[in-house]
């Protein structure tokens, strides 16, 4: 089954700090999808020429052990919202060094 395009798509990307990863530069991004289409933030991140670390489809592995695309926050207006702690903070992730 031929899967149609979903439309325009819309990211608000802002970056936060950059830094290392085994030795390549890496950046820490907040974002925020305006739009909600399929692999959005991950077609966005490469676009910009900053594909996330550890996504082999979209360019990104480079023999990390995971995708490191992680939420910090879920929102649904009058519903529900989460928060999480920063998963990149205090050296949680072996040889990922992050400072401006």
């Amino acid at each position: 089954k031929k899967r149609r395009h979903s439309g325009p798509a819309a990211t608000d990307v802002r970056v936060l700090e950059r830094g290392t990863y085994r030795g390549r530069a890496v950046a820490k991004l907040l974002l925020k999808p305006e739009t909600g289409r399929r692999h959005q933030l991950r077609v966005h991140c490469k676009a910009l020429g900053l594909p996330i670390v550890g996504d082999a489809t979209y360019g990104g592995d480079d023999g990390a052990p995971r995708m490191m695309l992680h939420a910090h926050q879920l929102r649904l207006p009058d519903l529900l919202e989460v928060v999480a702690p920063d998963p990149f903070a205090g050296g949680a992730i072996a040889g990922l060094e992050l400072g401006d």
